[in-house]
């Protein structure tokens, strides 16, 4: 994951961290913020979530620590997207599709790059990966 992390530094390409709980997350940001001061994490009772996300969308945030919070409902062009403990129950075949979906989003980057960190396959992360396959095939027929 510090790998992953460390490219998207470097290529500045901004990118999205999924974690599966709070605790993981403040863990995790302390962790990364010790490689780049800049990256911060959001997560549904942080009061400084909307500010954080702004600073994220300006570019002034280059990695976004988040639990699902951001899995629904946000568009930023051009990013990476990365689950950490992508095996725990939270995630979900729906959450790691719509957690999925959040990369790309951009004409000049529509793919993204979308990495699941695990400790073990699940079915959830397999069916996730049938379903958007299908669904880009499904696209690409049209």
């Amino acid at each position: 994951m510090e790998k992953w992390c460390c490219k998207r530094l470097n290529d500045r390409e901004p990118a999205f961290l999924f974690v599966p709980s709070i605790t993981v997350l403040e863990q995790v940001t302390t962790i990364l913020k010790e490689i780049e001061p800049s990256i911060e994490g959001v997560h549904s009772t942080d009061e400084d979530r909307h500010d954080n996300v702004r600073r994220f969308r300006e570019g002034s945030v280059p990695i976004l620590v988040t639990t699902t919070i951001m899995e629904r409902g946000v568009t930023i062009e051009n990013v990476d997207v990365a689950v950490l403990g992508a095996e725990a129950a939270i995630f979900t075949e729906s959450a790691l599709v719509q957690i999925s979906g959040r990369a790309g989003r951009s004409e000049g980057h529509p793919d993204g790059d979308v990495v699941f960190f695990h400790a073990g396959k699940t079915e959830a992360m397999a069916a996730a990966r049938r379903h958007i396959v299908t669904m880009n095939k499904e696209e690409v027929e049209y």
